[in-house]
């Protein structure tokens, strides 16, 4: 089930985070390592002969050519900016959202289509929300559209509906329909999808209506959800 393997996708995300931030105290520890190498380098007494006597001389950065002063700094900076991008890494977890039948209501035939009452059983994150009937999108991005159920459902299809400089209009993202024999219809279909959405979206879906049709409303198999990819 949806709920299921999004929760073992949160407990991946989660591991991944703790892996990435003890990836990033190695990283910090040798950059602090390689920073005192160069420090002791730097101090470090160097000794030369004079007229069979040893002098003891100070090394400064004047003594180390220049070239291998600035592949140490340069490598300070690649360690610095590594240890940066590896914890900023560490994102929020995925929003989603998953509806599923609401038993304690029937379908809702409208004209030429029926919809499906829907309840939320999981639900993560602030990216995506319910209003009424329908999944809203609160932030622009990339998502996965998914739909199951076990029933002859006749066919589904699964559309957005967003403001414009006319009005509000809607767009078919996905669909599952076949030509079924009046008398025996039947059409099984899971369907899921990558989609573009942007804020204040709203995802709908909807059956062609024909009497014979019988829709399931199993909670446990037939859900509508949203996983935010971004």
């Amino acid at each position: 089930m949806l709920y299921n393997a999004l929760l073992s996708l949160a407990a991946f995300m989660f591991c991944l985070s703790l892996f990435l931030v003890h990836r990033a105290s190695v990283l910090e520890n040798d950059f602090r390592k390689l920073q005192g190498d160069i420090i002791l380098q730097l101090n470090q007494p160097r000794s030369e002969g004079v007229n069979g006597k040893m002098a003891k001389m100070s090394k400064t950065s004047e003594d180390i050519k220049p070239s291998t002063l600035q592949k140490a700094q340069s490598s300070l900076k690649m360690s610095s900016r590594r240890v940066k991008r590896e914890q900023g890494s560490c994102r929020a977890p995925t929003s989603f959202l998953q509806l599923t039948a609401n038993i304690n209501k029937q379908p809702d035939t409208r004209g030429n289509i029926t919809v499906i009452p829907w309840t939320v059983s999981a639900q993560q994150g602030n990216a995506i929300s319910q209003k009424e009937n329908r999944i809203v999108v609160q932030e622009d991005g990339f998502y996965l559209v998914l739909f199951k159920s076990p029933s002859t459902v006749m066919g589904h299809i699964i559309r957005s509906w967003g403001s414009t400089g006319t009005g509000t209009t809607s767009t078919e993202l996905l669909r599952c329909l076949q030509e079924m024999p009046d008398e025996t219809p039947a059409n099984t279909c899971y369907t899921s999808g990558i989609v573009q959405l942007h804020q204040d979206d709203e995802l709908e879906l909807v059956i062609p209506y024909r009497p014979q049709a019988l829709i399931s409303m199993d909670a446990d198999s037939t859900f509508f959800g949203v996983i935010q990819l971004n």
